[in-house]
């Protein structure tokens, strides 16, 4: 393949496809399912293209039809070679929800073949989404020797330094990265993060646009490039712009894609929490929650859920889905459910009914957990956020300010930089 390594196929024009559909995975282009289904419709027994067509179908939670390419790609992997036998089981153990089977797999297959890119890609969001940022970072750090001058693995490096608060390294990189591949959209996303961390919020204003738009193909994701420059316009105060932006990106058709859902109701929340009046825009959002109490396996994702029910007021709904995540946190062998996700929800939804010191009870022993949901610096700050206000609004003011102090020295966001105990119009509903 065009990695160097071993693929059986008897086609070249089924490898064509593949090659471009694995850059497709790599780069959030939309058409790598089309592109992975056209190299096995040319060669049924294209191992590898059923495999990443079983990862493309996962991501899009089309899960019978993911476990079915899955089983696929493992079939026809039986007589081919060792490692597209070991890189097939461990997108399968993936796409079967074997998450902790799937790293073992991964990490063990990297050893031996640390140029298979789309496997560590997989790895490198298993950690992203359990919050073991370190962890990206040693293993980008260790694999780029394998990889110089792919952008790709650039972008998932400046990524995860900008995680490690080595923001001025993670720009430089991801500049290097876009200048090689300019619609390489991780490593657009990683230098949107860096600036936003560094207080760049002009700069990201000025850049971030020409850089997003020639990413034409990427579905949701493009819409998360965007919320990066709505946060860029909410972070320097421009509440009526970002709230434009919102309504744009988000609001003219609301979407149940996980990624988009975080991003419409984190936003709305965190314009909320500056004090701007979304009471009427939260039922639709609110509506498509209700509906995916079913899909609550991610931490990170059930808890916005729980936001957006609880500000829309659907009272009812949030006590069931509360109820729901009770019952599994005994089943839940990692502990977090009960210890970190359930006390996050309590607390979120009694910042939306304005019970502030019930809040604070709730949301900060957990602050140095938070991270263990998974999700980046920036989307975590809604939660840290909260608790924050929440001390305003209840009048704990040497509360507030020693975290105040904390939250304007990493960055100093304009709200934050000139909140004072005056009033700000309280709730989220």
């Amino acid at each position: 393949d065009a990695y160097g390594l071993p693929v059986t196929t008897g086609a070249a024009s089924a490898l064509e496809a593949y090659d471009r559909g694995v850059e497709g995975l790599l780069g959030w282009d939309g058409s790598a399912l089309e592109l992975f289904r056209n190299a096995t419709a040319q060669d049924p027994g294209f191992a590898l293209a059923h495999a990443g067509a079983a990862v493309c179908l996962f991501l899009e939670e089309r899960f019978a039809e993911a476990r079915e390419a899955a089983k696929a790609a493992r079939a026809a992997a039986g007589a081919q070679t060792e490692r597209e036998r070991r890189h097939v089981e461990a997108l399968a153990l993936l796409v079967e929800g074997r998450v902790g089977d799937a790293e073992q797999a991964m990490r063990g297959h990297l050893a031996e073949y640390p140029r298979d890119l789309i496997v560590f890609q997989r790895l490198y969001f298993i950690w992203f989404w359990q919050g073991r940022f370190p962890e990206m970072l040693d293993f980008t750090r260790a694999l780029a020797p394998h990889h110089a001058g792919n952008s790709f693995m650039q972008g998932l490096h400046a990524f995860a330094l900008e995680q490690a608060g080595r923001c001025p390294e993670a720009v430089s990189l991801a500049r290097a990265a876009i200048g090689k591949n300019p619609r390489d959209a991780w490593s657009i996303h990683a230098l949107a993060h860096a600036l936003y961390e560094m207080a760049a919020f002009d700069t990201g204003i000025t850049r971030l646009p020409p850089l997003i738009h020639p990413c034409t193909n990427l579905n949701w994701f493009r819409n998360h490039l965007l919320w990066h420059l709505t946060l860029m316009h909410l972070a320097r105060g421009d509440y009526a712009r970002a709230s434009r932006l919102g309504r744009a990106i988000f609001e003219r058709a609301p979407s149940s894609i996980a990624g988009d859902l975080h991003d419409s109701i984190s936003l709305l929340w965190r314009l909320a929490l500056a004090g701007q009046d979304v009471k009427g825009r939260w039922a639709p959002f609110a509506r498509i929650a209700s509906e995916r109490l079913d899909r609550q396996g991610l931490l990170f994702h059930a808890a916005h859920l729980a936001m957006a029910l609880a500000a829309a007021g659907d009272w009812a709904t949030a006590d069931r889905q509360l109820a729901m995540l009770r019952d599994r946190s005994p089943r839940d062998r990692t502990g977090l459910t009960g210890e970190v996700l359930v006390p996050l929800v309590e607390g979120l939804q009694a910042f939306a009914a304005g019970d502030y010191r019930r809040v604070i009870e709730r949301i900060e022993p957990l602050r140095p957990r938070v991270i263990e949901l998974g999700g980046s610096r920036a989307q975590r700050d809604v939660f840290h956020d909260t608790l924050l206000e929440a001390c305003f609004r209840v009048g704990d003011m040497e509360r507030a300010e020693r975290l105040l102090a904390e939250r304007v020295a990493r960055r100093p966001d304009h709200f934050w930089k000139t909140r004072t105990g005056r009033r700000v119009a309280p709730g989220v509903n």
